[in-house]
């Protein structure tokens, strides 16, 4: 799969984005007060979908019209995946599993 494929699909504007949902995700991580952590790919994708629908109605005056929302919910999908996928990369590259460290 071509990934400029992928990116090209995400507004440009919205790429930050990827950066603030890996952060939340950090942040609720790290938190003492979050027990869940199994919520937190649940949490940043409703997030994500949020901003992003609201970004493209409301800042970029789209409106809230169907496609606008269509768009919005696969772009936020997109972006909180390639938070996701790329927190969960670099763990797997740099945090070794006890029955890897046996080998």
């Amino acid at each position: 799969m071509d990934w400029k494929v992928v990116l090209d699909f995400i507004r440009p504007e919205l790429l930050i984005l990827i950066v603030f949902i890996w952060a939340l995700g950090l942040f609720l991580k790290k938190a003492p007060w979050f027990t869940g952590e199994w919520k937190i790919p649940f949490i940043l994708l409703f997030t994500s979908i949020i901003i992003t629908v609201l970004y493209l109605a409301i800042i970029l005056a789209e409106g809230f019209i169907a496609t606008v929302i269509v768009s919005a919910i696969i772009q936020g999908t997109i972006i909180a995946a390639l938070a996701v996928f790329g927190h969960e990369s670099i763990q797997q590259i740099t945090v070794k599993r006890p029955i890897d460290q046996a080998k």
